[in-house]
């Protein structure tokens, strides 16, 4: 009795392949099946959110290098082959500046400080363009 209902669409389901007609049944909600979706919608679905994802936000966690006017360098290490990179950062007038949980601004901001840099990331020129720098120990 536990699969008398998926038994009775299964049945339904093979006469209406024999016989041929969709008198009976033109809809799979309509053999009791909930929550259909097909297999490409969720697949498409799933990458349309890892492509968003990707074009969200990227973050550099370095050391400030040389700091301009209109932002500044940040040195990245690779742990495994301990190669340090260089990355520029560029700063705006909505970018926001933190140390410990407080808010600084960018006079704050020396090199050799330890900072998290999250923003957009300019494929073309490869410049980060900041929305938050965070001040680390």
């Amino acid at each position: 009795m536990k699969y008398k209902k998926q038994i009775a669409t299964g049945a339904l389901a093979i006469s209406l392949l024999v016989g041929g007609s969709n008198v009976f049944a033109s809809t799979p909600q309509d053999l009791g099946i909930k929550n259909i979706q097909s297999i490409y919608q969720k697949q498409n679905k799933d990458n349309k959110n890892q492509k968003a994802k990707s074009n969200l936000k990227n973050n550099v966690v370095g050391t400030v290098g040389a700091i301009n006017g209109s932002g500044f360098t940040v040195e990245v290490k690779n742990k495994k082959t301990k190669i340090t990179s260089s990355t520029d950062i560029s700063t705006n007038a909505l970018t926001k500046y933190s140390k410990n949980g407080v808010k600084v601004t960018l006079s704050d901001l020396a090199g050799g400080q330890k900072v998290i840099v999250v923003g957009t990331l300019d494929k073309t020129t490869n410049i980060l363009t900041a929305k938050t720098v965070k001040i680390v120990k």
